[in-house]
């Protein structure tokens, strides 16, 4: 015969337990705003003005208005830092880092003229679609935050001078 399993004993204090935590379905129209939407309209607005003011004194065309609202991105990276990240100031390097990590590559990109359109247009809008409804769930460092608010950035400064072109020229 098999002998008898022993019942476990309660013990007198009852154990923590474990919880876990639901991540939540949709991202809140805060982080919708801070991390697509803001910069979208950066890049819009820094496409557009370097589309009227900067591109018709230019010779050759370059830098182009996606370049030009990626330099303009990584001149206020201290300014955009502190409005777009919850992280304190002192971490704006790392947020210029990741800035540079995708914003250089893409100004070499912009420069191969419309070949250009094909990474950093279309594979960058569908990279930054798949960013943008996955990357909200999790608490990301400085780095990555610059590397999804360069892509809004990049789509913006397109869209912005296109805009630009299209009503004003």
């Amino acid at each position: 015969m098999a002998e008898p399993v022993p019942v476990e004993t309660i013990s007198e204090t009852p154990s923590p337990l474990e919880v876990q935590q639901q991540q939540p379905m949709t991202a809140t129209w805060a982080e919708t705003w801070v991390n697509v939407i803001f910069p979208t309209l950066f890049g819009m607005a820094a496409g557009a003005f370097w589309q009227a003011s900067i591109s018709p004194h230019l010779t050759y065309g370059l830098p182009n208005p996606p370049q030009g609202g990626l330099l303009i991105m990584m001149l206020f990276s201290p300014l955009l830092h502190r409005l777009l990240t919850p992280h304190p100031p002192s971490m704006w390097l790392d947020y210029l880092g990741g800035i540079a990590a995708l914003g250089v590559p893409l100004l070499f990109v912009w420069s191969t003229g419309m070949g250009g359109f094909v990474c950093g247009g279309y594979l960058t809008v569908v990279l930054w679609i798949w960013v943008s409804t996955s990357w909200w769930r999790f608490h990301l460092p400085p780095f990555r935050l610059a590397i999804w608010h360069t892509m809004g950035v990049n789509i913006g400064a397109l869209g912005g001078s296109l805009l630009y072109h299209g009503l004003m020229m």
